[in-house]
């Protein structure tokens, strides 16, 4: 499936013709883009699963363990009214980084509480509210009107579910608005254009069943004595009978010139309209293929990974190690702070203390 049909050596051919093997050439290069992308974009995020994630996960539990320890600091002897302010920013803001990766239990909620001075789940509740009413007045503006209330914005399948439920509501739209134009008085400008495009897509169908038709007859089975041959054909045919349902006109040019010799021969010889129905068929997919391209780096399963897009494979996988060698950096100099709470001297720790507390100061 990735020949591709080259026209250009044919010195006869009509500008029709020549734009015709351009899209093609294009076409596959998308698919080729996209197919490319998609894999890229696979590996960073089975990389960044199973490398960054899991750091982040153990640097953040690392965090909760150093607030619980500060907490125990502070009750173990009398600290002066600077200290107790320092730490009122400091646990909380060690809390907070760590609830970026990891769920909080209750006890650290509680702890989270006794510092910050709110309740936790009403300041997330609050947060998704407001959240959730930005997004529905973003959404009205545009006219549409979805239920909001039952998606889980922490679940990974949240934002596809939403995604899904908008294209819904964007179609029904679409087609309410076609319905209302529908009734208004037409001009005999756009009586004249509906004719013409019932015309031409009735020709692409014709086209598109030509085609498959003419490719049915040449990889018919039971035409073929070879069994190898034979069992290629029926797989070929299960492509051809997909594409046709799909409308899928590059796909069967494209089978069609795998198995034909004189391709560029016949399809010098089509006809400028004909050509006209498979260039009109072309652009359509060839944008159907770009918005496809440029809405893969928005699936919910890239979003930690997409901003590498532009990168080349061993350059995205550089740039996580590196992420993941600073976290384990980090986590080094957690466990030096930890251990200085624990064992090392009062007036060190509340010097720690100070020093870290600025860290969090807006």
């Amino acid at each position: 499936m990735n020949s591709i049909i080259h026209l250009q050596t044919n010195p006869d051919l009509s500008p029709k013709h020549i734009q015709f093997n351009k899209l093609i050439t294009s076409i596959a290069k998308l698919r080729d883009e996209i197919r490319d992308e998609e894999h890229k974009l696979e590996l960073f995020s089975e990389y960044y699963t199973k490398h960054v994630v899991k750091i982040q996960v153990g640097y953040a539990n690392r965090l909760i363990d150093m607030a619980k320890k500060l907490d125990l600091f502070s009750c173990a002897s009398i600290l002066p009214d600077s200290t107790m302010n320092e730490l009122e920013i400091l646990i909380p803001g060690l809390l907070s980084d760590s609830f970026l990766h990891v769920l909080p239990e209750l006890e650290t909620k509680a702890l989270y509480q006794k510092w910050e001075g709110l309740n936790f789940d009403e300041i997330e509740k609050a947060a998704k509210e407001e959240t959730l009413e930005e997004l529905r007045d973003y959404l009205r503006s545009m006219g549409i009107d979805i239920t909001l209330d039952d998606i889980d914005f922490d679940d990974p399948l949240g934002d596809e579910k939403l995604h899904q439920r908008f294209r819904e509501a964007k179609k029904q739209l679409d087609q309410k608005e076609a319905a209302f134009k529908a009734t208004k008085k037409k001009t005999k400008k756009q009586i004249a254009n509906e004719k013409m495009s019932i015309i031409q897509d009735e020709l692409k169908n014709k086209s598109l069943r030509s085609v498959y038709l003419s490719l049915a007859k040449m990889l018919h089975p039971d035409t073929e004595a070879d069994p190898d041959i034979k069992l290629e054909k029926e797989e070929v045919m299960k492509l051809v009978t997909k594409s046709y349902e799909d409308k899928d006109i590059i796909s069967l040019l494209v089978i069609e010139a795998n198995w034909l010799k004189n391709t560029e021969e016949r399809l010098s010889n089509i006809t400028e309209d004909v050509a006209s129905i498979y260039i009109s068929l072309l652009k359509e997919q060839a944008k159907k293929l770009r918005k496809e391209k440029d809405q893969l780096i928005h699936h919910p399963r890239f979003q930690h990974v997409a901003h590498h897009v532009s990168l080349k494979l061993d350059q995205g996988i550089f740039m996580m190690s590196s992420q993941e060698a600073l976290i384990k950096r980090n986590l080094r100099v957690k466990d030096r702070e930890i251990d200085l709470i624990e064992n090392g001297k009062r007036t060190e720790v509340k010097k720690m203390i100070k020093s870290l507390s600025k860290n969090y100061l807006f």
